[in-house]
């Protein structure tokens, strides 16, 4: 998992425009959760989980909150420079990786609809997710 995460997380650089390090993130999540790897992970721990509640416990702690924790961190350094509103960056970070993972993204790793979003449709579903984000979060530079 240290390689998986290593994809996503390296994706925050912290000088560059948010909205770009939030769409090279998004873009690397997104790659990362609709990978066949990834979903047969996803579908076996979530099917055991329920025997083994330390197994789900074990794949969110190793994969999706290294994740969040990275992101909140970028988040921190953003806000902190005043780019971003000073909320609890642990939730922007959730908010904005929900965003990321659903609609037909979570449908298509769960297997409820078996053909994946074009590229563009990913794109758009990406664009708007960073689009609400900042709508949320953004600072509106001082003039």
């Amino acid at each position: 998992m240290t390689g998986i995460f290593q994809q996503v997380a390296g994706s925050l650089p912290e000088e560059r425009p948010i909205e770009e390090t939030l769409r090279n993130f998004g873009s690397a999540l997104i790659r990362l959760a609709m990978s066949k790897e990834q979903i047969a992970l996803v579908r076996v721990v979530s099917m055991e989980s329920a025997k083994f509640p330390e197994l789900g416990k074990r794949f969110y702690e190793l994969g999706p909150k290294r994740g969040e924790e990275a992101l909140a961190a970028y988040l921190t350094k953003q806000a902190e420079k005043g780019r971003l509103s000073k909320e609890d960056t642990h939730q922007m970070a959730q908010h904005l990786m929900s965003m990321i993972t659903s609609g037909r993204v979570r449908w298509f790793v769960l297997g409820f609809v078996s053909s994946p979003l074009s590229k563009s449709a990913l794109r758009q579903h990406l664009n708007s997710a960073i689009q609400v984000f900042m709508r949320a979060y953004g600072r509106i530079p001082a003039k």
